[in-house]
């Protein structure tokens, strides 16, 4: 499948006419652009745009207010940066303990695992909890 040509985006102006003059033919014209974006993307990555932008028009629904969905989308965004930094923040800390040939930011936290099972086997039985 050709990738399609991107959409020419209408000024603000236009835009903000086409809004409160024609909402439904501006949800048309947002909906076609958002399209139009997802079909250029690399096939790879279109699944988890398409995925992306069911979440974002959910948020839109669900809002109270256009202002409302804004901020939800804006926190969205945030979210997922922050979590792509924290993500790249601990890459270059193990890229770094690698270099350096220090093992410690490379090993991971030690918990204690409780075993669930001898404790379900052991209250049936009527025994105390291990």
């Amino acid at each position: 499948m050709s990738t399609p040509k991107p959409m020419a985006l209408p000024s603000q102006e236009a835009l903000a006419r086409l809004a409160s003059e024609d909402p439904q033919a501006f949800e048309t014209l947002r909906h076609d652009l958002v399209e139009n974006c997802i079909l250029r993307a690399p096939e790879r990555l279109q699944l988890r745009l398409r995925q992306l932008q069911f979440r974002i028009d959910g948020i839109r629904r669900r809002a109270g207010s256009p202002l409302g969905a804004l901020i939800k989308i804006q926190n969205l965004m945030w979210e997922s940066f922050l979590r792509m930094d924290s993500e790249l923040q601990r890459y270059a800390r193990s890229t770094a303990a690698m270099a350096s040939n220090d093992p410690a930011p490379l090993q991971r936290p030690r918990a204690q695992v409780i075993d669930f099972q001898s404790r379900l086997l052991a209250r049936q039985r009527g025994a105390a909890p291990i």
